[in-house]
């Protein structure tokens, strides 16, 4: 599903192993990581969220309209990008083409060239593509297989982008200020990136994999908490929409999300004294609660399966859902009339999804 264009498009998008069979350890999680910042690279997208699991991996990505982001480009730019590729056979060898081309004045040729590097370029399709596509090769030449890795196509959902405006409120109370600067995003509230980011990043603490999100590697709040420039600039954007915002201005804000959670904790003795038990919710507690009629805290959802986020095909405010929903009028039958839907299940604020799921909303 395509999101308006000249502008900026922000995707959540999901894709499993085939049968969904835990594939991926320690050593293919580095290899797919390591492909997925080439691919970055190369494709002018950005990662702002992401989490690597054993059969499935997660990436919030902010994907920039092509025409605006090469307007005045030369066929020199977008040859140039496949450099990143360079110690790839294929690549290498249209490099070499390039080179003699311009060497023999055949620039139309290197024009057709561009021409093909600019078609795999800011577009979400072509990138998912061309990274399963890499994975799946590194893949079964390590483990001497055949055939696909995955399941299938990718599954994707177009968010609103934050509002700077809705971080100010937020953190106004905590002594957090906004660092100034560009990129003051919409001007409208919105949840939508920093709901999602911090899903993804609790990934692993849904699955049981960890008991503190930074402590599994393979996720954008640990590569920030150590440190890692990039995932720290995703994060700073997923939480206030803007890009020149240091760490220590959102961490603590973005950490009390991931944090806030209802989960039991049982008391204990230390060798310091006494920790309290805290009360919380265990998972057969949130069924009761959400088959009993009522609903979760955002903080509590966030620590279940949220079909929202993968199968809510748009999210967002009202206001950007019902226009995406104009602009797509065609795809829709006469009888409905907006496009935003109240996600259920939880306390979700201003949040509107297109797609209203029937059942098993969270799960």
């Amino acid at each position: 599903m395509l999101g308006p264009e000249g502008q900026a498009n922000y995707y959540h998008v999901v894709s499993r192993t085939t049968g969904r069979d835990i594939l991926f350890e320690d050593d293919e999680k580095e290899v797919f990581r390591i492909l997925m910042l080439k691919q970055l690279k190369f494709s002018g997208l950005r990662a702002l969220a992401w989490c690597f699991m054993g059969n499935h991996f997660h990436l919030l990505l902010e994907v920039p309209d092509r025409e605006l982001a090469t307007e005045g480009w030369a066929d020199d730019d977008y040859t140039k990008r496949l450099e990143v590729f360079k110690n790839e056979w294929s690549s290498k060898l249209v490099l070499d083409e390039v080179e003699r081309f311009r060497e023999n004045g055949a620039d139309e040729k290197v024009s057709e060239i561009a021409e093909s590097v600019k078609a795999r370029l800011f577009d979400l399709s072509m990138f998912m593509k061309e990274l399963k596509l890499k994975m799946t090769l590194a893949y079964n030449r390590k483990h001497g297989r055949v055939g696909t890795l995955w399941e299938g196509p990718f599954k994707s959902v177009l968010l609103q982008p934050p509002s700077p405006s809705s971080f100010a409120k937020a953190t106004a109370n905590k002594g957090l200020r906004r660092s100034g600067g560009a990129d003051e995003g919409s001007g409208e509230s919105s949840d939508a990136l920093r709901m999602v980011a911090a899903y993804i990043d609790l990934n692993p603490i849904r699955a049981g994999l960890a008991q503190e999100p930074e402590g599994y590697r393979w996720c954008s709040y640990a590569a920030a908490v150590a440190g890692a420039r990039g995932a720290r600039q995703g994060l700073c954007y997923a939480v206030t929409g803007r890009s020149r915002v240091e760490w220590k201005k959102v961490e603590q804000e973005y950490r009390c999300l991931l944090y806030a959670k209802g989960e039991q904790v049982n008391a204990s003795e230390t060798v310091d004294g006494y920790n309290k038990g805290k009360g919380g919710f265990r998972r057969e507690e949130i069924k009761e609660v959400l088959e009993s009629g009522g609903r979760l805290s955002v903080a509590e959802a966030l620590r279940c399966r949220v079909r929202y986020f993968t199968d809510g095909a748009v999210l967002g405010s009202q206001r950007y859902v019902d226009d995406f929903f104009e602009s797509k009028r065609g795809q829709f039958g006469e009888r409905r009339k907006d496009g935003g839907r109240k996600m259920r299940g939880a306390q979700w604020g201003d949040l509107r999804v297109l797609r209203d799921l029937k059942a098993d909303v969270i799960v």
